[in-house]
């Protein structure tokens, strides 16, 4: 597997809930296109076999973003519900990608990010797989 091919797995991902999928960041989005998830640039990491000099199989990771709604938006107790509902259906959709083999671990955790003139509340999922 390419780090272009372990990005567009999780760009693909399916998630309940989420209104648009973007292949890479978005420079602006709108509330009708909430809640909207993208990946960011992966990294990655292979070893060599010090006894046979061959190499492993390499291991892929890359933070997996949803946008769940603007800071201003809404009241924080609804921000809030949304978020869990939304972190919910990200957990059962990497659970289904783990149990078919392609995610290997993954950790998630609410962040808030600007993305062109708006804050956003955002999910981070930093997923790790290999082939």
């Amino acid at each position: 597997m390419t780090y272009t091919e372990y990005v567009a797995i999780l760009a693909g991902l399916s998630i309940t809930g989420v209104v648009k999928a973007y292949s890479s960041p978005p420079t602006q989005l709108s509330t009708a296109q909430l809640p909207a998830q993208w990946p960011r640039l992966p990294s990655g990491e292979t070893q060599v076999a010090s006894l046979t000099g061959a190499l492993a199989a390499p291991t892929f990771t890359c933070d997996l973003v949803i946008a769940v709604e603007a800071m201003q938006q809404n009241t924080q107790p609804a921000n809030y519900a949304k978020a869990l509902t939304v972190i919910g259906a990200l957990q059962a959709t990497l659970t289904t990608e783990a149990l078919d083999g392609v995610v290997d671990s993954w950790q998630m955790r609410l962040d808030g990010e600007q993305i062109g003139d708006t804050a956003y509340w955002v999910i981070v999922a930093t997923v790790t797989g290999s082939e």
